[in-house]
This record gives C-alpha cells, sequence and structure tokens, in this order.
C-alpha cells in the first residue's frame, strides 16, 4: 500500500502511485534513477543500488510478457488457418467414413466420428479438442489397417502431418499464453517490490536531504509533490 505523508507546515502533499499500475511505478523508477545517477555516488541514497537491479528485472520481465504475447498471437493466427484446413479434410474423413458404415453408423466411432443413436447421425466434430481427437483416432484406425483397405481421400500422411501441425500450434498457444501468465506474476510481485522501496527512498530523501520539508524539489526524482486539495479547493473558490 503507497505510503501517505502529511507535513502540515506545507501546502503540498505527496501522491504515490498504485503499485498495481506498473507503467506508472516504473516510470517513477526510471525518472528517480535518472536523478541519482546526475549525483555523486557518495550522495546517492543507500536504496539506489536495489531500485537499480529491481528496475531492470521489471523492465526485462515487461519485456517477456510482450514476447509471449507476440507468440501467443502467432500461434493463435495460425491455429485459424489451420482450422480451415482442418474442416476440409475433416469433411473428407467424414464422407469416408460414412459411406463406408452406412449399413452401421456406430462403427464410424473407430475412426474417431461421435454416433448420435437418437437421431442416427455420425457427428462433425466441432471444438480444438474435437477435432484432434478425431484425427488421432483416424490415423490410429487407419494405420491399423493393411495399405489396400485404408481409405484414399484423404490421403493418410496429409492428414498424419496436418494433425501434427495442429497439435504443435495448439501447445505453443497454451504454452505462451501460461508463460505470459506467468510473467505477468513476476511483473507484479517486481512492481511491488520496487514500490515499496521507491517509498523507503522518498522517506531517506525527505528525512536526509529535506529535513522532513516536503519540498517540491523531490519531482526531481520523480516524486508527485502537489498542492493539497484543500490548497486547490481554496484557489478555486476565490
Amino acid at each position: 500500500m503507497p505510503i501517505a505523508y502529511t507535513d502540515s507546515n506545507s501546502p503540498n502533499a505527496l501522491r504515490f502511485p498504485d503499485p498495481r499500475r506498473r507503467p506508472n511505478v516504473i516510470k517513477l523508477a526510471q525518472t528517480y534513477m535518472a536523478c541519482e545517477y546526475s549525483r555523486p555516488v557518495e550522495q546517492q541514497t543507500p536504496f539506489t543500488p536495489i531500485i537499480a537491479n529491481l528496475l531492470q528485472r521489471l523492465l526485462a520481465a515487461e519485456q517477456a510478457v510482450k514476447q509471449a504475447e507476440r507468440e501467443r498471437k502467432s500461434a493463435a493466427s495460425e491455429l485459424e488457418r489451420l482450422l480451415l484446413e482442418t474442416r476440409e479434410i475433416i469433411w473428407n474423413m467424414w464422407k469416408s467414413v460414412t459411406a463406408k458404415c452406412s449399413g452401421k453408423p456406430d462403427q464410424a466411432g473407430y475412426w474417431g466420428f461421435h454416433y448420435k443413436a437418437n437421431t442416427d447421425n455420425v457427428l462433425l466434430p466441432k471444438t480444438l479438442d474435437e477435432r484432434l481427437e478425431t484425427l488421432n483416432m483416424y490415423i490410429t484406425k487407419e494405420q491399423s489397417l493393411p495399405q489396400a483397405e485404408r481409405f484414399t481421400i484423404p490421403n493418410l500422411l496429409e492428414v498424419i502431418s496436418l494433425c501434427n501441425t495442429l497439435e504443435s500450434h495448439a501447445d505453443t498457444r497454451v504454452a505462451a499464453r501460461r508463460e505470459r501468465e506467468s510473467q505477468i506474476e513476476s511483473c507484479n510481485a517486481l512492481a511491488l517490490e520496487l514500490s515499496n522501496y521507491l517509498q523507503s527512498a522518498f522517506i531517506y530523501l525527505l528525512a536526509i536531504e529535506f529535513k522532513f520539508k516536503l519540498s517540491k524539489n523531490l519531482q526531481n526524482w520523480g516524486y508527485d509533490i502537489a498542492a493539497k486539495r484543500s490548497e486547490v479547493s481554496a484557489d478555486y473558490s476565490q
């Protein structure tokens, strides 16, 4: 939780960014570091090395979030393209299987197609998981048959290739999403820790550099020192 500091003798007040708003914490840390690096090392606060390290780690984690999101979007886009191709191949699979099993449609299940008894229909898969299940069962069934008994349409090698590619991109999308979520958790934890040390540095500066006077010069480090709300209200009422 951000600190609150009140100086009854000062017209100013500190407004510290919410640590949940990572861009604001990063902006404060970058301004803070720019100011500290402009000062001799012996005049810098004891928290500066820690803040520098946390900022570097947070920026790296933020980049990892963006990279994971790019990978997720790329995999999702490729999946959309593959699903169009998958629909066509599964449709050809369905036609071949239902033609072969026209007298016993329930046997279509051996090739991965679900049979609905009350309507006597062989159903097409709809979701990604259902399509992958159908493709894998179809491949397993076809590979168990002699070459002469296999369907010629669609080509089994094409079905295998499509299934492998589809699974690969589906796994990539899931992995990228998990990586993004993991990096966001890391970002949130680092932002909170960075926020705490920036607040500690503020207290140090306030005590050592400014003798507990809430000076607007603290803005040089990026801290938001603004007129108290009562002061602002008074100005508007005049």
